[in-house]
């Protein structure tokens, strides 16, 4: 059930499609099984191939060889870590992410920061992870924080992840690699064009 549902949405998306997927996929509209079946059925060879191709990533597993255990979350960016090779902590902030702030005291508390912090929270607490550099950023910022990628041991990219669900903004402001900022730009339009998390009129409409 769930790989046919996959092939749909993919199948919209491909052909062109993406309003009515994302509606589909918000519950604001319904097909029946003879419409998705036609939908699918009108798909150019090459189209099914690449739906096919999404299907078997989607239900791979990968695992990655952590590197670092996490000591604390900060907020939605940043943590502390200890890396397994030393033998004391390193701050990281996420690269190509920013998200609302919570912790400076300068500033006010942003809209959808708590909720961002909460999920990084959620994604790491507990957790073995691999912090990963990118050769085309910097190595530290400003406030000497190594600047890093962070992957889940079962292949999860949190950064991604985080612009993805619409708890960080795209940050492409600094050097990184140009796929992973197209990567991230395109993330963080999906998540406009779906309203999720901090583009959610409801929370923050993309304001801070």
């Amino acid at each position: 059930m769930r790989n046919r549902l996959l092939i749909f949405l993919a199948s919209l998306l491909l052909l062109g499609l993406t309003d009515l997927a994302y509606a589909y996929v918000s519950g604001q509209l319904n097909f029946q099984a003879a419409e998705k079946e036609a939908i699918v059925s009108t798909a150019p060879a090459k189209i099914k191939t690449q739906v096919v191709e999404m299907q078997a990533e989607s239900t791979s597993t990968k695992t990655v060889l952590a590197n670092a255990k996490l000591v604390r979350v900060v907020d939605g960016d940043t943590m502390v870590v200890r890396f397994d090779n030393e033998d004391k902590d390193s701050k990281i902030r996420l690269l190509g992410i920013n998200t609302p702030e919570v912790v400076d005291p300068r500033r006010p508390v942003e809209c959808f920061g708590k909720a961002a912090s909460g999920k990084m929270h959620e994604l790491v607490d507990g957790k073995r992870i691999r912090l990963e550099e990118d050769p085309q950023a910097d190595e530290r910022d400003k406030y000497d924080r190594l600047l890093r990628n962070v992957i889940l041991e079962d292949g999860t990219d949190v950064n991604a992840l985080m612009v993805r669900e619409g708890y960080a903004y795209a940050y492409l402001s600094f050097p990184l690699d140009a796929k992973r900022k197209a990567q991230l730009k395109k993330l963080e339009q999906d998540a406009k064009m779906a309203q999720r998390g901090l583009w959610d009129p409801k929370a923050c409409n993309g304001n801070k």
